[in-house]
């Protein structure tokens, strides 16, 4: 059935909805630091031995790659969820959520700068209308207190880990790392935990509870292995695209979920702000439509039918360069982009 194509992609936006709705209940329960080390710390541990084996053979071919590992696990593992720990204890769940839909507009502002993308008057537009809505979140409907009283300290920590998510998916795109999607993630995921050591050092010890440790496992497994894994399968049911444009989705069923599961109350900026988020994240992502090439017109002769080739055509020459044959290794890592979240 067509439907089944769908379930991977409604199973993402699902659990996502349901990560931040944790992130939010983690805040009361269990340490920042300690929630970040060991949710990743559970994914390595569930991850290791299906990829270990193999990644240990490919150790002479990781090796050059392991800065550019090291970096892409500080920013779009460590820092981004993180972070979203922290912020969780000065802000809502559907706040944490509508500031995840920013993402996409870091993301095109970075690309121009480090990729020297060129963005269309679709996406300049989208990226105004996102920006409005990002100044109306923060201050609450009434930008003019922005200049008085400045952004929380949890908006600020979002807005942070939002940039250093953007940054890790441009730099998936310029740092194209020949290893398998699962690979780079495991090596990813290994600095994450390398890097959060400290931090977790440093925590206050708390003893976990059984409600915390069902939050870490949703995090460590939920999150950060099965999300990985149904993007994988929703990009080749539906394609990147359709995938990116599900995902759009989760600022409002994490709304929808935390007024449910949290009693949350959602007021006038949030529509405002949040609606001004996704709709100039819809425009970021339209792509102008492509004119189909003509086709070779016949021309009628009475000796020979001759058609109307290009010169190479003409030649007999059929050397088309094979894209696909060239980027294999940047099109796995550009699909890790926002799976883990």
């Amino acid at each position: 059935m067509q439907l089944k194509k769908f379930i991977p992609p409604i199973t993402v936006v699902l659990i996502w909805t349901g990560n931040n709705i944790v992130t939010k209940l983690s805040a009361g329960a269990v340490d920042p630091g300690s929630m970040s080390f060991l949710r990743w710390l559970l994914a390595w541990i569930v991850i290791a031995p299906f990829v270990l084996p193999s990644a240990w053979r490919q150790r002479r071919e990781i090796a050059p790659h392991l800065p550019k590992l090291a970096i892409l696990g500080l920013l779009g593992l460590a820092m981004y969820q993180g972070l979203g720990y922290y912020a969780a204890k000065t802000m809502s769940a559907t706040n944490i959520g509508l500031f995840i839909s920013f993402i996409p507009l870091f993301t095109l502002g970075l690309s121009v700068v480090a990729l020297r993308a060129r963005p269309t008057v679709t996406s300049m537009i989208g990226a105004l209308v996102s920006l409005c809505g990002v100044i109306w979140l923060l201050s609450r409907g009434d930008p003019v207190s922005l200049r008085s009283h400045g952004i929380g300290i949890g908006e600020g920590m979002m807005l942070v880990a939002s940039l250093a998510y953007a940054l890790y998916n441009v730099l998936l795109r310029k740092w194209p790392v020949p290893l398998t999607n699962w690979t780079s993630l495991f090596m990813q995921v290994t600095f994450a935990v390398l890097l959060l050591l400290p931090l977790k050092l440093l925590s206050q010890p708390v003893a976990l509870t059984p409600g915390g440790l069902m939050m870490i496992a949703y995090a460590g497994i939920g999150a950060s292995v099965i999300v990985p894994f149904m993007w994988l399968a929703g990009t080749a049911a539906i394609g990147p695209a359709g995938m990116t444009s599900f995902t759009n989705l989760v600022p409002v069923t994490t709304a929808l979920a935390s007024v449910v599961f949290l009693g949350e109350e959602l007021h006038g900026y949030h529509f405002v702000g949040g609606g001004l988020a996704l709709m100039g994240v819809m425009l970021t992502q339209l792509r102008p439509g492509r004119v189909e090439p003509q086709r070779p017109r016949r021309v009628e002769s009475r000796a020979v039918d001759v058609v109307l080739q290009t010169p190479t055509q003409r030649r007999g020459e059929s050397r088309v360069p094979d894209r696909n044959a060239s980027e294999p290794a940047e099109k796995n890592s550009n699909e890790q982009a926002e799976k883990v979240g």
